[in-house]
């Protein structure tokens, strides 16, 4: 055996010590030595981008290190090569996990007659249909509708991935009939916008699925209770929040959204949108209009703070529009808040970090930092 392979007699020498991995992980000597300098212009001064090593003296790429992530590259069905060269999986879902680990079988693009291409096309069909139980089919069949509604109505992805986990709570405990997928739904919608401090009013929850406020607020309760019980009973850990835990809104809740679709200046936006959320709160908290609901208060802020810092043209028909409120509310309201003039009149002229100032033109300025 020897003589067929000769390297087997080469006595090897033992290794004293392994071999230092953490070290090898360095993305580059570059990053690792910061004594290291550009070989054209001498400077030592680099920034990482894109993969890559650049000087930021003279733009020379010095080094193109290793990419350890993933490798996510496929530009399209013609990239060179054929077929899709990117090495990693469909991304699983937990709420999918009797699908997510399943197979996929790829139509046929090019070769074989037409009726091998018709046969292996009912085949994926047949196979598509078979990945997904009837109750994960339902499932995503209401994420679908879920996301739809809330995309077009301008509500962010952390919300509908919110929403999606408080309706899988729902269906797992849930042993109630009767309630209406849709008005479900929109119970999970208005619950995730209230977890994130972005509420919304019930009626405009409403209209985006086309339910009435009876309708709504029926399967809401429904919702808190069923939660609720989940909980109380061990089903849910006692981390999980639950709708009915949730605190009441404020009128500050209320000032981001119609405020951003009136015509403000976008350097002033940031400003205003502090001074009414300040107001706001001693509002609330001095009592100044306790019969009025938080969007009624929030309505009559916008309009006390944009009609006293140059923004008499926007009239309160438009302030109430954007916050769907009745105008005569909003002048009722108003009213409460002018007769505390005095005391509103601090908060533009005494703030915590002296940022907010209101001239004698009734024009908002804003100090230096």
């Amino acid at each position: 055996m020897a003589t067929l392979f000769p390297a087997l007699t080469i006595q090897r020498i033992p290794s004293k010590e392994s071999f230092d991995w953490e070290k090898y992980e360095g993305s580059s000597s570059i990053t690792q030595n910061p004594s290291s300098k550009c070989t054209f212009c001498k400077d030592i001064d680099y920034q990482d981008s894109d993969e890559l090593v650049i000087c930021k003296a003279c733009g020379i790429v010095t080094e193109r290190p290793l990419d350890m992530g993933a490798e996510y590259r496929f530009f399209s069905s013609d990239d060179k090569g054929g077929g899709d060269p990117c090495r990693v999986g469909a991304p699983t879902d937990s709420r999918f996990s009797d699908s997510s680990l399943g197979t996929i079988i790829l139509g046929i693009g090019h070769g074989g007659h037409g009726t091998a291409r018709g046969t292996m096309m009912r085949i994926r069909r047949f196979h598509t249909w078979s990945m997904f139980p009837y109750k994960k089919r339902s499932l995503l069949q209401v994420f679908e509708q879920m996301t739809l509604a809330a995309t077009n109505h301008g509500i962010e992805q952390r919300v509908i991935e919110l929403a999606k986990d408080l309706y899988v709570q729902l269906v797992e405990h849930c042993d109630k009939r009767g309630l209406s997928r849709a008005s479900v739904v929109a119970s999970c919608i208005y619950s995730a916008l209230k977890m994130i401090n972005a509420p919304r009013k019930p009626k405009e929850v409403a209209d985006m699925f086309h339910l009435q406020n009876a309708q709504f607020t029926k399967a809401f309760k429904d919702f808190q209770c069923v939660l609720a019980m989940a909980k109380q009973k061990g089903m849910l850990s006692q981390a999980t929040i639950i709708p009915s835990q949730l605190s009441t809104t404020h009128a500050a809740d209320y000032i981001s959204l119609p405020l951003s679709k009136l015509p403000i200046s976008r350097n002033d936006m940031e400003i205003l949108r502090n001074l009414c959320i300040r107001i706001s709160e001693v509002a609330e908290a001095e009592e100044l209009s306790k019969e009025n609901m938080p969007p009624s208060l929030a309505s009559a802020v916008i309009a006390y703070v944009l009609h006293r810092c140059g923004y008499g043209s926007i009239t309160t028909s438009d302030i109430s529009t954007v916050c769907d409120v009745s105008e005569g509310t909003l002048l009722k309201c108003l009213r409460r808040l002018e007769q505390s003039e005095d005391i509103l009149q601090k908060v533009f002229s005494a703030s915590s970090n002296g940022r907010f100032t209101l001239n004698a033109k009734k024009s908002i300025t804003a100090k230096s930092s």
